[in-house]
């Protein structure tokens, strides 16, 4: 092999090893809660994928959560807007799923997990509803979730976005989650639930 390529090879083999303890780094040593990383120009910050890959496991989350309400709203829910209103929210949050998929969201992040907790902790406080309550507090739920949603996606998983259309995305997602929460507020505050 001619120096050239040993050079060549060796200094691969350098920057993977840099860009990997890098990585071990960042995972062992994560910034302060409600710290913003530094930015950085595309391709120079070895952890930005890393990042952005755990704030769309977040977003995967709030999906996986939405759904699963609605899917329980369609099974308890008494009031038809209720009903309806619940398969908007399986249908349209599938389909933000399955597009999110393309960009291999990370669902094992320490905070896509916390949300997943969270979510399994409001389904068995509404799974014990029944009927008009269980519509009530169905909407109010959707309001409160969908309030945080807009507030994750501002503050965290927007701001993590790398690429363009990875971007665009997220801000139209967004653009559905307040129409989710408007939504949500007139049901819970037009009688929809009595």
């Amino acid at each position: 092999m001619s120096f050239a390529r040993r050079l060549c090879a060796t200094s691969a083999a350098m920057g993977l090893m840099i860009a990997g303890a890098l990585n071990a780094q960042n995972s062992a040593n994560p910034p302060p809660a409600g710290s913003e990383p530094a930015p950085t120009r595309a391709g120079t910050d070895p952890s930005g994928e890393l990042r952005q890959r755990q704030a769309l496991g977040l977003l995967a989350a709030i999906n996986q959560a939405e759904i699963n309400a609605g899917q329980l709203a369609l099974a308890r829910g008494q009031n038809a807007a209720t009903r309806q209103y619940a398969q908007t929210m399986i249908r349209e949050h599938t389909q933000n799923q399955t597009a999110l998929e393309a960009w291999h969201p990370d669902k094992r992040s320490a905070p896509t997990q916390a949300k997943a907790a969270e979510a399994q902790a409001e389904a068995a406080m509404l799974a014990k509803q029944r009927g008009a309550a269980f519509d009530a507090a169905y909407l109010k739920a959707m309001v409160t979730d969908h309030r945080k949603a807009l507030e994750v996606l501002d503050t965290t998983i927007i701001p993590a976005a790398q690429p363009a259309d990875v971007r665009t995305f997220l801000k139209e997602t967004r653009v559905h989650v307040a129409d989710h929460l408007a939504q949500a507020e007139r049901l819970a505050g037009g009688g929809a639930a009595d």
